[in-house]
């Protein structure tokens, strides 16, 4: 019988699966082991990628997501080691992780399963590598908050047993599934994973049926894996929150009775809906917090200029300007401002004080063009409008410069935007991270390589790695890359956990990869850079900005209908066609859809297409592609009206 069966359960995560394989890989040379792949109908590739660079795997291809529990009883079902490990496919495990890990668990004959020593993307501790049993009271304390308050107290830090020791192995309840080693004996005995549960609450059903059957689940500290959390799902997302919590309902309803289950069942409901609530509210601040700011110090300044004008010009009738004025117009004035700021980017993160500048000129120039619509009734003064437009300008790029100096002690904003990066690996490895680091223009500066240990060759060196936190500090790095031909993953997360640089962000590029890859916290999605540049994650925030522009733009061609004689046959079209755009059934400008488009972002079909500014419509195939592209990869909503102007 084999020493191990490690199962591996993926679901459109291809490079951090990638990187997975080539660390268990590393891991298991002294074991005799197979690697089971449970691929739920991954569209990335995940599947060819295993056959061609892992053809030992034996990869399952689901044809449909049959969830996390099914899928892994899929590879339980063939397997053949002794003991069976369920590994996340966004983890890093290091070298000595399954020899330890088997040892022990072949060393204790009342273990039934373990869990290891698990950190995040930057190093950090993650709790839920070791839990209690969450009965109501401990869920209570979990869901109040009293769990956070008193971590060291035995009654409230029961949830991640955090009044244990991190470093120290021990008893724990509760397992995590993303990596869970168990005896086969004990599932034949208890059962394989549940699959009531579709994702989530299988590891505590798993855990808490093992220990129900007399076995001990042991917390194992002597090894640490890093689990790049956030990655197939949004840990803060109301629809994770959800599912989290409907998994804990399944499990009360299983395991208690019938009054503790109503009663655990209420909590949780109750969870879901506070937590809801509150993820909906900080949302929503967190998004309006710099808007509402610049509000406030724009009708600040505002009233300022008008009671100047006021007092030192008697251009106002009466002498004073009505109460209507600044309870309405004003506020109507600076919408415009603050709205062409958002739709100019100046409210994306990072921020550059161009679009913000952009942003205040748009808005002025569509805030006079409507007032000189408006009866003579409203319109008060078109000087103070110019006024407070030189204002919102002034300020909005004034309170960006403070924020900024206040963080970074510098007034070099495109500084902040660019990676500080240090690399550790040899010489051919480092050169790898550089040349595709290349495909990212003036986002990274490349400050120097660091010579891991064990490597004698020569080369441009600014350090040794023993030194790394030294050198970070000195090079004020903010990003830190390391090669894993070079260094072994033992080594990365030990520098990660004593690094004590809380700004450093830590990369890996694998062997033989063209791509970096990491996590910032365990709550983010990651970062990846590859060779084949695709910066489409933020394409659906594009998509809601771009809605919003086809309506307005919309409206500003109602308004501009008397120009339809100047261009009758565009015209012609945009009035065709203006009904299906408001309804959101096509969108202004769209791709160019005699090429293929299927590998694209999806977006409703365009009136105009990214080609409709080009007089020559003799252009290959090839340029078409290259445009759409190009329009995907690097769109702004300056670029929609960017096309629309030059077809016009």
């Amino acid at each position: 019988m084999l020493d191990l069966s490690i199962i591996i359960v993926n679901y459109n995560v291809k490079a951090l699966l990638e990187q997975t394989l080539l660390s268990v890989y590393k891991a298991i040379q002294h074991l005799q082991v197979e690697i089971i792949v449970v691929d739920n109908h991954s569209a990335d590739g995940s599947c060819e990628m295993v056959q061609d660079r892992f053809p030992n795997a034996i990869l399952i291809a689901n044809t449909d997501n049959k969830g996390f529990s099914k899928a892994n009883n899929q590879g339980i079902h063939i397997a053949n080691g002794r003991n069976i490990v369920l590994l996340n496919p966004d983890t890093v495990v290091s070298e000595e992780t399954f020899v330890k890990t088997v040892a022990f668990l072949d060393s204790h004959a009342e273990a039934g399963a373990l869990g290891v020593r698990m950190i995040d993307g930057r190093g950090h501790f993650l709790p839920e590598s070791k839990r209690g049993l969450p009965t109501p009271a401990v869920a209570f304390y979990k869901m109040t908050g009293l769990a956070k308050l008193f971590p060291q107290s035995k009654t409230f830090g029961q949830y991640h047993l955090s009044y244990l020791n991190e470093f120290e192995t021990h008893e724990a309840d509760i397992l995590s599934g993303a990596f869970m080693m168990v005896k086969k004996e004990v599932l034949n005995k208890v059962g394989l994973l549940d699959e009531t549960f579709f994702m989530y609450g299988e590891d505590i059903d798993l855990s808490y049926r093992i220990v129900k059957a007399g076995y001990k689940n042991y917390y194992f500290a002597d090894t640490t894996i890093i689990h790049y959390k956030g990655e197939s799902t949004k840990k803060h997302s109301i629809n994770y929150v959800k599912i989290f919590y409907q998994a804990m309902a399944i499990f009360a309803k299983k395991h208690y009775s019938k009054q503790q289950g109503w009663w655990f069942a209420f909590l949780i409901y109750a969870a879901i809906y506070a937590r809801a609530f509150l993820a909906l509210v900080i949302r929503f601040f967190k998004s309006i917090e710099f808007l509402a700011l610049d509000f406030v110090f724009i009708f600040t300044g505002f009233y300022g200029l008008m009671r100047y004008w006021e007092i030192y010009n008697k251009y106002v009738v009466g002498g004073f300007y009505p109460p209507e004025y600044l309870y309405y117009h004003v506020p109507a004035y600076i919408l415009f401002w603050v709205g062409g700021i958002w739709l100019s980017g100046g409210y994306a993160n990072p921020f550059r004080l161009n679009k913000t500048g952009r942003g205040v000129i748009a808005g002025s120039i569509v805030l006079l063009s409507v007032y000189a619509l408006l009866p003579e009734y409203l319109r008060f003064s078109r000087a103070l409008i110019l006024l407070g437009s030189v204002w919102a300008l002034l300020i909005t790029i004034a309170t960006r410069l403070v924020f900024h100096f206040m963080r970074y002690k510098h007034l070099d904003t495109q500084a902040s935007q660019i990676s500080q990066v240090l690399i550790v690996g040899d010489m051919p490895e480092c050169e790898r991270v550089r040349h595709i680091l290349s495909n990212y223009a003036l986002r990274f500066k490349i400050l120097g390589f660091i010579k891991p240990q064990g490597v004698t060759t020569q080369g441009d060196w600014v350090g040794n790695s023993e030194n790394l936190s030294m050198l970070a500090e000195i090079y004020k790095a903010n990003e830190i890359i390391f090669c894993a031909r070079d260094v072994s993953s033992a080594e990365i997360m030990q520098t990660m956990g004593k690094t004590d640089l809380p700004k450093v962000k830590f990369k890996i590029m694998p062997e033989s990869g063209d791509y970096i890859i990491g996590s910032n916290s365990k709550n983010t999605t990651g970062e990846f850079y590859s060779v084949d540049i695709t910066p489409l994650l933020k394409f659906k925030y594009i998509q809601k900005r771009k809605r919003l522009l086809d309506i307005l733009l919309g409206i500003l061609f109602i308004v501009l209908m008397p120009l339809a004689l100047l261009r009758p046959r565009n015209f012609a079209i945009i009035f065709n066609n203006w009904m299906s755009v408001i309804r959101g059934q096509m969108t202004w400008v769209g791709y160019d859809t005699s090429v293929e488009t299927e590998l694209l972002p999806k977006l409703k079909t365009g009136v105009f297409s990214v080609t409709s500014a080009i007089k020559n419509k003799q252009i290959e195939p090839s340029l078409i592609s290259s445009l759409n592209l190009l329009y995907a990869t690097h769109y702004n909503i300056w670029k929609d009206c960017e096309i629309l102007a030059k077809a016009f």
